[in-house]
């Protein structure tokens, strides 16, 4: 067997486990035959109580897909990144993709453009590609410039999401939540959504593989291997502009997991995108799970914000990163 396939394995049967834990820990403890009734059993010939299987049916179990989902979604998008701008510390999150979704969504609730959860996804592809674009005309001339760019994006926008909060305080509630980041108020109609997005999105970048191994080299040599540079990249960031937007219209801003899962990834199996995709969307969800997990529990019955958690997680990998890049 691969190194590659042994990784997935272990990630695979480490997620199921989390999973479990997921669902049996919360403000409810719930045991592992519950999770076996409620999930097995036929509707009349349960002995469990119908709350005890709407919490594990209706509430945990679409937490706990989200997250998976989410977690892959931002791998995805951080591969990608670093990909595109030849930068291993680009992702979403620090270039102000992320925090240009989460402007374009708060703009749209002070104006009452939207109130539904389930139209917001267009809205912030809008505000994921607006920020893209913007960052890719920046460093288009200077790529070294490119993080103090999008680290200044994403304070600029930040403020400009803080604005809006101050503006429309009748709704700051719901914009809070856009800029700190939650998986709760989760249903199956959002998981089927991400779902949907996730495994085309996922299929593109799949047939994209072997391109994303020429962009790491120079322009010059793409091109002589017959790599479309401008169409390539215009894909590759379509793709993860709208898995960035979509993730955020849902869960809000989390940080760092699109940085710290490719690199990660890269430890185990190389720098090949082949192996690195899927390696990298199973490590994403399990950071991803296990962040929930800990923002649900450590201050119990509360709920930290899950973009905390990552953060504190991932600001170390940053810190590390950018000492490893100084001694070059």
């Amino acid at each position: 067997m691969s190194k590659t396939a042994k990784a997935i394995l272990i990630l695979t049967f480490t997620l199921l486990v989390l999973s479990v834990c997921a669902i049996c820990l919360g403000s409810v403890k719930i045991s592992v035959s519950d999770i076996a009734q409620a999930l097995f059993v036929k509707q009349g010939s349960r002995t469990i109580s119908k709350n005890t299987s709407y919490i594990i049916r209706s509430l945990r179990l679409p937490r706990i897909v989200t997250a998976i989902l989410s977690g892959s979604a931002l791998a995805l998008c951080g591969l990608v990144f670093q990909s595109v701008f030849r930068n291993p510390m680009a992702d979403s999150y620090i270039l102000g993709v992320s925090s240009g979704s989460s402007f374009a969504v708060g703009i749209a609730f002070v104006l009452g453009v939207t109130g539904e959860a389930l139209s917001l996804p267009p809205i912030a592809f809008l505000g994921a590609m607006a920020t893209t674009i913007l960052l890719f005309a920046i460093s288009k001339r200077n790529p070294f410039n490119m993080l103090l760019s999008g680290i200044a994006l994403n304070f600029l926008l930040s403020s400009l999401t803080t604005l809006t909060i101050t503006m429309a305080r009748k709704k700051a509630e719901n914009i809070i939540f856009w800029s700190l980041g939650s998986l709760s108020n989760m249903s199956w109609n959002k998981v089927l959504i991400l779902t949907i997005v996730l495994v085309i999105s996922t299929i593109i970048l799949s047939n994209y593989s072997f391109a994303m191994d020429l962009l790491l080299l120079d322009d010059s040599t793409a091109i002589s291997s017959g790599l479309n540079l401008k169409k390539t990249r215009i894909v590759l960031l379509a793709v993860s502009s709208i898995l960035t937007a979509t993730v955020v219209s849902f869960c809000g801003i989390i940080g760092f997991v699109g940085l710290m899962s490719p690199h990660f990834a890269r430890l185990i199996v190389g720098a090949k995108h082949k192996r690195l995709l899927p390696l990298s969307m199973l490590i994403g969800s399990t950071i991803m799970l296990l962040s929930d997990m800990i923002a649900r529990t450590i201050v119990a019955p509360s709920e930290l914000p899950i973009g905390i958690v990552t953060s504190i997680l991932g600001a170390p990998v940053f810190l590390m990163l950018l000492r490893r890049r100084k001694h070059g």
